[in-house]
């Protein structure tokens, strides 16, 4: 069975999405063989422990840390830090995944080190079977941030902490170094958004800016 934990990194008023986020891992096909949810200054930490309890009531082991928020990417990282495990999803607390997720991934595993999930988004399912390193640093889009990675990767080229745009780049950093890329030919989780996601909050300028940082770290890996 895969060696997969589930984490997330949580701040504000987000745990109140951390009911569902926690079913939907209790739901899975495959189990996870771990989560963590990472505090990073949640409002609500009764919703942190009833998540906790949900998921350990069901048999899957939930570990609790906290860590004051600095970064989108800080988080990230110290969410996966504390997972032991040779395979991570990072799934955002308002998400959701689909029972067949874990699965899926445990049969393409072997042969990859990076697994792109299909998301419903927006009412419309938008999956990438075909992507590829090359695809990646071509500048194909090809990975949400629910994504199934090896943590051997993410110990060589974490997320960077330099601004809040942190995903596309992380994928981006992982096949420079040359990690396989595969892709689930169906929906793997729900890809909530709401108006206070920061993909909402953006301003144009920061959008052209988070465009340029993609773009150049295509080019060249420089975001250490």
């Amino acid at each position: 069975m895969i060696d997969l934990a589930v984490v997330t990194s949580v701040w504000g008023d987000y745990g109140k999405y951390l009911g569902a986020w926690a079913d939907s891992i209790i739901a899975q096909d495959v189990k996870p063989a771990r989560t963590v949810i990472l505090d990073a200054g949640v409002t609500s930490k009764a919703s942190i422990l009833n998540a906790q309890k949900r998921l350990e009531d069901n048999g899957i082991p939930c570990l609790v840390r906290y860590k004051k928020f600095t970064s989108v990417g800080a988080a990230r990282n110290a969410a996966v830090s504390a997972a032991k495990a040779e395979w991570i999803i990072h799934l955002d607390a308002d998400d959701e995944l689909l029972p067949w997720a874990i699965a899926d991934v445990e049969k393409v595993a072997e042969g990859y080190d990076v697994v792109s999930l299909g998301a419903m988004r927006n009412g419309e399912a938008q999956c990438f079977p075909g992507i590829t390193a090359e695809k990646i640093l071509a500048r194909e889009h090809g990975m949400f941030s629910c994504g199934a990675f090896r943590k051997a990767f993410w110990c060589k080229r974490k997320w960077h902490t330099h601004n809040a745009w942190v995903d596309s780049t992380f994928w981006v950093g992982l096949a420079h170094l040359g990690a396989r890329f595969t892709g689930i030919d169906r929906v793997g989780f729900v890809y909530n958004q709401h108006a206070d996601s920061i993909s909402h909050r953006l301003t144009p300028t920061e959008r052209k800016a988070a465009m340029r940082q993609w773009v150049n770290a295509c080019n060249l890996w420089t975001l250490t």
